[in-house]
């Protein structure tokens, strides 16, 4: 998978930053995170530990299996999605733009400093995703799964966006996490902020913070 960094200087840029692994043990009570799911549009200055993240991409789309299946189920597991991760001042990581590599459980920042006031303008102005301390953006890269299921494929990254959303949303609110799921935005300024390649569309943008 290529790494899009536009014209940058990526001489300060780590290569890559491994996570720590997540925690699947424990008595399950998915009917009460559940009951408590809402829509959090508003967060404390708390930061983000790495943890914290890493449990919340692993949800989305880490690997749960020796064979490589995921955590959210993908139509003939394709997996078109990826998730980048908007990191202001509000994490132990350094701000910038990291994206999700599932093989290996990892982050590689791919855009240096805070792009959250950009973001949150390509986001009709929404004052959540500019505040939030975190922001996830989940697209697809639809040649993935529509070399195969034609256009039928769109519709299925699109259930699969939401089942990664939804994970995250649950596991946000085991870990005191809120967020919404944000679909108003202007899609190529979304892809500029991010500079994501022209095959990659942005889907959702889920902001995070503490409740």
């Amino acid at each position: 998978m290529g790494i899009n960094i536009g014209n940058q200087d990526t001489a300060d840029l780590p290569k890559k930053v491994k996570l720590p692994g997540p925690e699947i043990s424990g008595r399950s009570h998915i009917e009460e995170l559940i009951a408590k799911r809402r829509s959090v549009r508003r967060y404390t200055d708390n930061k983000l530990s790495e943890s914290v993240i890493s449990r919340l991409l692993w949800a989305a789309q880490g690997i749960s299996s020796d064979d490589g299946l995921r955590t959210s189920p993908s139509a003939g597991a394709l997996y078109p999605l990826e998730i980048h991760v908007v990191i202001g001042g509000g994490s132990e990581l350094e701000p910038g733009i990291y994206r999700y590599i599932p093989e290996g459980h990892a982050l590689v920042r791919e855009i240096a400093g805070d792009v959250r006031e950009k973001l949150s303008k390509a986001a009709l102005f929404q004052p959540m995703i500019g505040s939030a301390p975190v922001s996830l953006v989940i697209s697809a890269v639809y040649p993935r799964i529509t070399s195969k299921y034609g256009s039928r494929g769109l519709r299925y990254a699109h259930m699969e966006a939401g089942h990664a959303a939804q994970n995250i949303c649950l596991l946000g609110v085991e870990l005191g996490i809120g967020t919404c799921t944000v679909g108003a935005f202007d899609d190529d300024e979304v892809k500029r902020v991010l500079k994501l390649p022209s095959n990659e569309e942005p889907l959702y943008i889920l902001p995070l913070g503490y409740v």
